[in-house]
C-alpha cells in the first residue's frame, strides 16, 4: 500500500508543477484537464478523478463536457483539483491560481496558509474539531469566511470518500483522525460561506449493483466496475472510449435511472462569492506524511 502511494504521491508533485504552467489566458480548459490526465497515465498512475477545473464562484465538480469551449481569462480565479492512483490508492490534491492579476491575492492566501496552519498541528488522534478550528479561524483572520457545506475526507482504496469528513470550520466533534489516509481541503470565500447544487457535472460514481437486464447494458456497466470500482469517472471518458461503439447518452441514462450510478451536480456559492481552495493528502501512520511536500 505504502509504496503505491509513494508512487502516486510522486506523479501528483510532477503534475502539479506542469499544471501550473497550463494556466494561462486564451487557454482551453478541455486541453488543461486532458493534458494533466494524459500526464499522470504517462506518468504511470490513473486519475483517481475526473480533474475539476472550477473558475470563480464555482467551488467544485466541473471538469470539462465533451465539447466544451471555456477558456482562462484575466482575472479568473481557477482551482485546479486532480487525483493520482496507483493500484487504488489515492493522492488528492489542488490549489488555485488567480490569471493576470492579483485582485483576489489574499483570498487565496487564506485557503493556502488554513492548509498551512493544518500541517503544523494533525497528529494521530486529534479531534477533527480542531483542524476545522484551525481552517476557519484562519480564513476569518483575512475576514473571509470558510466554506461550511464542504469538508475534507478520509480516503480508502479504490474509495476517495471515505467515512469520516474533516469540516473546515470547528464543529465541535470529537471524532478523532486513527491511522489513515486523509485529504484536507480549505476553502474560502468572500460570499456567504455556503454551496448549492447547480448543473449535473458528467461526474459520475458507482453506488450499486443493482440488477440490469439489458446484457448489452449489462455488460457495458461491468466493464465500468473493472475500470474504475468506486472512483469517480466522467462522461468525457466514456465518449473517448465508447461513442463509436454504442449509444452512449442512452446507456448512461439507463445506469443513472437504474440507481447503478449517482451523477455528482456542479456547486457554486451560494450568493456567488468567489472561492479558492488548496488541498493535499496526509497518510498518517507513525507520524503524518504530507504527501504532496
Amino acid at each position: 500500500m505504502l509504496e503505491d502511494l509513494k508512487k502516486a504521491s510522486e506523479i501528483a508533485k510532477k503534475v502539479k508543477r506542469e499544471a501550473e504552467g497550463l494556466l494561462k489566458p486564451e487557454e482551453s480548459i478541455y486541453n488543461i484537464a486532458e493534458a494533466i490526465e494524459q500526464k499522470i497515465i504517462d506518468l504511470g498512475g490513473f486519475p483517481a478523478f475526473p480533474v475539476n477545473i472550477s473558475i470563480n464562484n464555482i467551488a467544485a465538480h466541473y471538469t470539462p463536457t465533451v465539447n466544451d469551449s471555456t477558456i482562462l481569462k484575466d482575472g479568473d480565479v481557477v482551482k485546479v483539483d486532480f487525483g493520482v492512483h496507483v493500484n487504488g490508492y489515492c493522492i488528492d490534491t489542488a490549489f488555485t491560481v488567480e490569471i493576470n492579476d492579483n485582485k483576489y491575492k489574499d483570498l487565496i492566501e487564506a485557503s493556502r496558509k488554513a492548509l498551512e496552519n493544518v500541517k503544523k498541528i494533525i497528529r494521530k488522534d486529534i479531534e477533527i474539531s480542531e483542524i476545522g478550528r484551525a481552517i476557519e479561524n484562519t480564513i476569518k483572520s483575512y475576514n473571509y469566511s470558510p466554506i461550511y457545506n464542504l469538508s475534507g475526507h478520509k480516503i480508502e482504496q479504490y474509495v476517495l470518500h471515505a467515512g469520516i469528513t474533516i469540516p473546515n470550520y470547528d464543529n465541535k466533534s470529537k471524532i478523532k483522525l486513527n491511522e489513515g489516509i486523509y485529504a484536507i481541503e480549505p476553502f474560502a470565500t468572500n460570499g456567504v460561506g455556503l454551496v448549492k447544487e447547480d448543473k449535473p457535472s458528467g461526474i459520475y460514481s458507482i453506488i450499486s449493483n443493482n440488477p440490469i437486464r439489458d446484457p448489452n447494458i449489462k455488460k457495458f456497466f461491468q466493464e465500468i466496475y473493472n475500470k474504475y470500482k468506486m472512483l469517480p469517472f466522467s462522461y468525457r471518458w466514456l465518449y473517448k472510449e465508447y461513442n463509436n461503439k454504442i449509444n452512449l447518452k442512452l446507456f448512461v441514462e439507463y445506469i443513472k435511472k437504474n440507481g447503478n450510478i449517482h451523477e455528482y451536480p456542479i456547486l457554486v456559492e451560494q450568493s456567488n462569492g468567489i472561492v479558492t481552495q488548496f488541498e493535499t493528502t496526509f497518510y498518517i501512520y507513525d507520524r503524518v506524511y504530507d504527501m504532496m511536500d
